[in-house]
């Protein structure tokens, strides 16, 4: 049984607070909190900035380290590294001393074997984590750190000016580069591009609002994505048919992926010359009609999901069939006669579409009510 019981519950709390409910990572970051401060003798969670953390996750599980330790972006006592790891670095900034927490390998099997009462995995890891000792939950190592904590954590009031955009850089994050005093994106190490609109072309204040309003609004449009999952001849393809052709009377401009597990199948045949193209080496073909193009190539490696539909253009929404483990929002169709469960996360489905009743939390529909999914999709993903 977990050591710190009392002061779990309350911390697990003040997690779901943060969030739309609590989940298995949420108390696996209370846990890791909970037990670097054991292990480093601070006091958690801290109200001073003694210890520090990198997370190397976002979302959900640095909720969960940050509650138990107190450790935190807008306190500068966190920083996330975002490996997509569920794992942690704990630095005691007085002594020096460092421990990298991770979840044990063989706890989410664990988490099964300690809490029989419960059919569904999710369920299981959420309460077995709860329940399990430090050391059947959890790994540490001592590690030392390659980066200076001193000039991540810098010093109050650093201000210095880049000599190029002309903006400010605080906590000494400039760079010298031939020898002029630049902010990191214009030293070439930026997330970003300008699209170089100018207010100085505008006559008043409110015109340019008015214009970047515009434009933002003509060429920043995200597209939502939706996946529709569900196992095997559950009826995801006769569904997502149906809901395209709903979503289409309504006007809006339907993008499809249609995920395909195996590899080396066709999209064309042998005898036609885009074939012959392909069969003699084109590594790119394109094929262009009067009223349609085609456009298919050879890949070195799998892509992600986001790679995929960031090739899709001027659509509404994009519907994807497949990749449940994409992490994206997601309608899960499920057929009582070939299934005894279902297969999608629950911190993404946001609806169910089955031959029974189903209370999941999220709103449930029969297989045959597609105005009522559109309905929800169109509520929740088109309307703004």
């Amino acid at each position: 049984m977990c050591e710190h019981s009392d002061d779990l519950q309350i911390l697990l709390g003040l997690s779901a607070t943060g969030h739309a409910r609590l989940c298995p990572r949420q108390v696996l970051g209370v846990r890791m909190g909970l037990l670097a401060g054991k292990i480093l003798e601070i006091d958690v969670p801290q109200k001073d900035k003694r210890l520090f953390t990198f997370s190397e996750i976002n979302g959900c599980g640095a909720g969960g380290i940050s509650a138990a330790t107190g450790c935190s972006v807008d306190r500068r006592t966190m920083r996330i590294m975002d490996y997509g790891k569920m794992a942690a670095t704990f630095v005691d900034t007085q002594t020096g001393k460092a421990i990298r927490i991770v979840p044990h390998p063989t706890c989410r099997d664990r988490a099964v074997e300690i809490s029989p009462e419960f059919k569904k995995r999710w369920d299981c890891q959420l309460v077995g984590y709860q329940r399990m000792p430090d050391e059947e939950l959890m790994v540490v190592e001592p590690v030392q750190l390659t980066v200076s904590l001193e000039k991540i954590i810098s010093k109050p009031g650093l201000i210095a000016i880049c000599e190029k955009c002309g903006e400010e850089i605080t906590n000494g994050r400039e760079v010298v580069q031939d020898g002029k005093i630049l902010c990191k994106p214009c030293a070439g190490d930026s997330y970003y591009v300008s699209d170089a609109r100018s207010s100085e072309k505008c006559a008043s204040w409110e015109e340019y609002v008015s214009d970047l309003k515009l434009y933002l609004n003509n060429n920043h449009h995200i597209i939502p994505v939706v996946t529709i999952i569900g196992k095997s001849g559950s009826g995801k393809t006769t569904l997502m048919e149906k809901l395209i052709a709903v979503l289409k009377s309504r006007n809006y401009r339907i993008g499809t992926v249609k995920h395909h597990s195996h590899a080396g199948f066709e999209i064309d045949y042998p005898g036609k010359d885009s074939y012959r193209h392909a069969a003699a080496g084109s590594q790119h073909v394109i094929i262009v009609a009067p009223d349609k193009i085609a456009s298919y190539h050879a890949i070195d490696e799998k892509l992600t999901l986001d790679e995929i539909v960031a090739e899709i253009k001027d659509v509404d929404i994009i519907l994807v069939e497949g990749y449940r483990k994409m992490d994206k929002p997601s309608l899960e169709v499920y057929r009582s006669e070939n299934s005894t469960e279902l297969i999608g996360s629950p911190e993404q489905r946001f609806a169910v579409a089955a031959d029974v009743p189903l209370d999941l939390g999220v709103p449930w529909f029969s297989l045959n009510d597609i105005e009522g999914i559109a309905n929800l999709i169109e509520q929740r993903f088109l309307i703004k």
